[in-house]
C-alpha cells in the first residue's frame, strides 16, 4: 500500500499518529482513518496538521480531497 502525504511527513519528523493526534484534537484511531483516506479531516485539522508537519496541504492531500475539506468549510460558516 503506498504510503498517504500525511504518513510520510510525520515519520520523517519521527511522529507518531498518537503525536499528531494529540495535537490536532483527535484520537489516533480517527489519524489513522485520516491518513488511510477513509475519512476527511475538517479544514481545523488540515490546519493543524500543516502547521505541524510544516508542508503545505497539497503535500498532504490530493487535489479531490482538498476541494472536498473547502466545500464543507463553505457549508459550515
Amino acid at each position: 500500500m503506498a504510503q498517504s502525504g500525511i504518513e510520510f511527513y510525520r515519520k520523517r519528523k519521527t511522529l507518531r499518529q498518537v503525536d499528531v493526534a494529540t495535537a490536532i484534537g483527535t484520537t489516533e484511531a480517527r489519524m489513522s482513518r485520516i491518513e488511510l483516506g477513509q475519512e476527511i479531516p475538517t479544514a481545523d485539522e488540515v490546519d493543524k496538521i500543516v502547521e505541524l508537519l510544516g508542508v503545505p496541504p497539497s503535500y498532504l492531500f490530493s487535489k479531490n480531497v482538498l476541494s472536498e475539506i473547502a466545500e464543507r468549510a463553505r457549508a459550515a460558516s
